[in-house]
């Protein structure tokens, strides 16, 4: 069984999750459509530490960090550690991440999945998510 816990987000960690995000972005976060500068992740950090509905962690197994998990308006987004992936490590963080909704009192969560994300849809699909609505969009010239 995989000794995985979550700990809160401080500004030490925010070069590591700039780093994730713009590893995964083009399969994972549905808005982001670049890489990040430095300045740009921490302006939205920065920002980011007045609001209530934000709740962050890092994603900890044997003193390394596997993963970033966060709730932004009850939205998840999940980025696990390259050499993690396909091992059951995004499943633990998801579990973990719904224990710290239920202390915040947090009734509902959403996970928005790219289409062509395959295992981020397995991953809330084999967690008991349910599908709920499609997104078309058209770029227009």
């Amino acid at each position: 069984m995989m000794n995985i816990h979550l700990r809160s987000c401080t500004r030490d960690d925010w070069d590591i999750i700039l780093d994730l995000r713009n590893q995964f972005y083009l399969g994972s976060f549905i808005l982001q459509d670049r890489p990040l500068t430095k300045k740009e992740h921490y302006e939205y950090m920065e920002k980011q530490l007045t609001n209530p509905h934000f709740h962050q962690w890092m994603a900890i197994m044997d003193n390394n960090v596997v993963g970033y998990i966060r709730i932004l308006d009850l939205e998840i987004n999940i980025l696990v550690v390259k050499e993690y992936q396909n091992k059951g490590v995004g499943t633990k963080m998801l579990q973990l991440l719904e224990n710290e909704a239920k202390k915040l009192n947090i009734k509902k969560l959403r996970g928005s999945v790219r289409a062509d994300n395959l295992n981020s849809k397995q991953l809330f699909e084999k967690n008991n998510y349910k599908l709920k609505m499609y997104w078309f969009e058209k770029e227009l010239d």
